[in-house]
């Protein structure tokens, strides 16, 4: 089952960060969004706007009521509740891309890294009391037609913001690095699969979103963790997931 979100017509965002390069962060009701101050470049997983795609918004958002099917949900699908979600937030759906999670957003971790004359950022939430698995196990379910099945509740999200060029193949790869950093949270958190007494990789559920600047004076072309971009990528990464998840359990 799945969870729906809460009625996030507030009359106002509280703003909770705002980056050196002047992305702001804001929080509404189970809603944290970030408006970049300029068109940004954005790998993502997510059904609205995922792939590689130029956007304005992103955000991550807690479902917090019970549902049997995606269908159950406002919009009637996932793409439609992500629609859904970024027209109630006053968004361009055509220029947002957006995660879903059952983590609570008052556990976020916003991790923040100079790196040279320029910076980056992470925004991670997390949960793994249910979902946690490790790569390789047995399905939990198995999707018999298309779009119809019921992930099971329980994620890691994480929004890495690069307030720098990089090009369109490093953005890509910079998924495989966020990944890494991931997994090697949860082995130093000694984190175990759900379903079974090997260590966590991750949830059944993870999403990612990683952006960054399409033409900036600073750019870069390596972030591979044995270089140092790859170094402050891991470590911001591997900061927040811990911090998340030492938030959530309390």
């Amino acid at each position: 089952m799945v969870k729906v979100g809460q009625n996030l017509e507030i009359s106002k965002a509280e703003l909770i960060f705002k980056s050196p390069a002047g992305h702001e962060v804001y929080k509404q009701g189970g809603t944290i969004f970030i408006n970049y101050n300029k068109e940004m470049l954005a790998f993502s997983t997510s059904q609205l706007n995922g792939g590689i795609n130029k956007i304005q918004h992103s955000f991550n958002h807690q479902l917090a009521e019970w549902v049997e099917t995606a269908e159950d949900l406002p919009g009637g699908s996932l793409q439609g509740y992500f629609e859904f979600n970024a027209k109630n937030l006053g968004l361009d759906v055509n220029k947002t891309t957006g995660l879903i999670t059952s983590a609570s957003m008052d556990n976020v971790a916003i991790i923040r890294q100079r790196y040279r004359d320029t910076s980056l950022f992470a925004l991670v939430t997390a949960g793994v009391g249910v979902n946690a698995v490790r790569a390789g196990e047995s399905a939990t379910y198995d999707e018999i037609y298309y779009g119809k099945f019921v992930p099971v509740a329980g994620t890691i999200n994480i929004i890495l913001v690069l307030e720098f060029a990089v090009p369109i193949e490093c953005l890509a790869r910079t998924a495989i690095v966020v990944t890494e950093a991931k997994t090697a949270a949860l082995q130093d958190l000694n984190i175990k699969s759900s379903f079974s007494e090997g260590g966590a990789t991750g949830t059944g559920t993870d999403g990612l979103i990683v952006v960054c600047d399409v033409d900036d004076k600073y750019s870069f072309s390596d972030v591979g963790p044995q270089s140092k971009l790859g170094e402050l990528i891991c470590t911001i990464v591997k900061k927040g997931v811990i911090e998340a998840l030492t938030k959530d359990e309390l």
